[in-house]
């Protein structure tokens, strides 16, 4: 979306370009680790700045109309690979989808002229969306695996960002062109995307620190139950109860619609009770269960690490590490500030 091609001299569309490229190598292994919509985010960002920057260096008729129409593209094919995840209405889903970007494209073919601000109003509408839908997390990504769902969040709340900053990128150059003809737009590239580039390349190169395994002889628990309301302490203690008596917590595609249907309980009052009485998300409260699996199997056998990291319903060893490296920090505050 972002308009280059007034800036040839200015070499952050190339630097972009490469650096997205090599966060889509990141991402792409170790293939059990790859993300959907960090992928389709990756992509569909590599293929505008591409198809861009050519149509400004080459000034070919064929990219000077495709690239309004990539740009149009690009905001519902970035929420589409993280809405998919979500709980909605179909019919709603498919309108939103495919509705603001169809009208947009017609409304071009009409009125050429309005194709910047068809370009600004989708992306700020698909960014604010995906703001919102991280800012909800759990409570909305019902399909999303609980071992993906702070990532899952965490790229939803930065697509939203970049769709956001590049709406407001281009409407600064769109004045800027209107009073100087351009004079501050190469700086507004700048600024833009050296804002854009450490946001993306945290949320992807930040795969989770490593733990040392020698870690793993400490004492480790799920997070004890805190005081809360009645209703919610009730739940979580039914709840508790049938995902230890049925070991739900080691499918390691469990995810918040799965174990509302598994356990009987509605999904908003189920995540809703892990919240208030446990110490942490669902995510973190399902990964409690696992990590004491995980301590029981290295106490009780000679498997390796990472067969037992699987066993435990764990995908990846970053996540393992992460959630191991978590509860384990935690339970040490906890046993210092007892001591005390």
């Amino acid at each position: 979306m972002i308009n280059f091609a007034t800036m040839p001299s200015v070499p952050f569309p190339a630097l972009t370009l490469l650096t997205l490229t090599l966060l889509l190598v990141r991402a792409l292994f170790p293939a059990n680790q790859r993300h959907r919509g960090t992928i389709c985010f990756l992509v569909a960002c590599i293929l505008l700045i591409t198809v861009s920057t050519l149509r400004w260096e080459y000034n070919l008729a064929l990219l000077r109309h495709l690239q309004p129409i990539l740009a149009m593209l690009l905001p519902p094919v970035v929420w589409h690979s993280f809405i998919s995840m979500a709980s909605v209405n179909r019919q709603r889903y498919l309108i939103q989808l495919l509705a603001p970007a169809t009208l947009s494209f017609c409304i071009r073919i009409v009125w050429p002229a309005s194709t910047d601000w068809l370009l600004i109003l989708l992306f700020t509408g698909y960014g604010c969306s995906l703001l919102s839908l991280a800012r909800q997390g759990e409570r909305r990504l019902t399909s999303c695996r609980l071992g993906q769902l702070e990532q899952t969040k965490r790229m939803a709340f930065l697509a939203g960002c970049f769709l956001c900053l590049s709406a407001i990128t281009d409407l600064l150059i769109l004045f800027d062109f209107g009073m100087t003809g351009g004079e501050l737009a190469p700086a507004i590239i700048v600024v833009a995307q050296t804002m854009l580039l450490p946001l993306i390349g945290a949320a992807i190169l930040a795969a989770g620190k490593r733990v040392d395994l020698a870690d793993i002889g400490a004492k480790v628990a799920p997070a004890r139950p805190v005081v809360a309301e009645d209703e919610a302490v009730i739940t979580f203690k039914a709840l508790e109860k049938k995902v230890r008596d049925s070991q739900l917590y080691l499918n390691p595609d469990l995810t918040l619609a799965l174990l509302a249907r598994k356990t009987g309980i509605p999904a908003r009052q189920l995540s809703g009770s892990v919240n208030a009485v446990s110490q942490g998300n669902l995510s973190q409260w399902i990964n409690g269960f696992r990590i004491e699996r995980a301590k029981a199997l290295l106490v009780s056998t000679t498997l390796p690490v990472t067969e037992i990291m699987l066993e435990s319903g764990f995908t990846t060893k970053s996540n393992f590490n992460r959630e191991f490296q978590r509860v384990v920090g935690a339970l040490r505050r906890l046993s210092v500030s007892s001591s005390g």
